[in-house]
C-alpha cells in the first residue's frame, strides 16, 4: 500500500502526542511544584526544615522547572506567544537545571556525611 500525504496515520499520532504535552506540560508543572511546598512544609512543621533538601525533592523541583520550561510550547501551540513567556520560560529551564545540579551535589554530600553523623 502507498502512503499518500492524506494518509490519516502520518499525522494523527504526532498532532495528538504534541496537544497531549501542550496540555499536560503546565499541569504537570503545577503538580510537581504543589508537591516540592508540601514537602517543605511537612519538614517545617516537624521542625528539621532541611530534611526536606532531599535529592528526591530536588529532582521534583527540576522535573517541575523543565515542565515549566515546556508551557512555551503550549502557549505556541494555543496562541500567540508573548515576550514575558519565553523569559518565564529560560527561566524555568535554568532553574531545572540547577536543582538538577542541586539534586546530584546533595546525593553527593549525603555519601559522605561529616563527622560521622548521617543526613537524611
Amino acid at each position: 500500500m502507498i502512503l499518500s500525504s492524506e494518509d490519516v496515520g502520518l499525522w494523527l499520532v504526532p498532532v495528538l502526542l504534541a496537544l497531549g504535552v501542550a496540555v499536560v506540560s503546565p499541569v504537570v508543572c503545577v503538580v510537581l511544584a504543589v508537591r516540592v511546598v508540601l514537602r517543605i512544609a511537612r519538614s517545617v512543621a516537624e521542625g528539621a526544615a532541611w530534611r526536606a533538601f532531599t535529592p528526591g525533592t530536588w529532582l521534583l523541583a527540576a522535573g517541575s522547572g523543565a515542565f515549566g520550561a515546556g508551557c512555551r510550547f503550549s502557549v505556541t501551540l494555543f496562541g500567540e506567544t508573548t515576550p514575558w513567556v519565553d523569559s518565564a520560560s529560560f527561566v524555568c529551564g535554568c532553574f531545572a537545571l540547577a536543582a538538577a545540579a542541586m539534586a546530584a551535589f546533595t546525593a553527593v554530600l549525603n555519601q559522605h556525611p561529616r563527622g560521622g553523623a548521617e543526613r537524611s
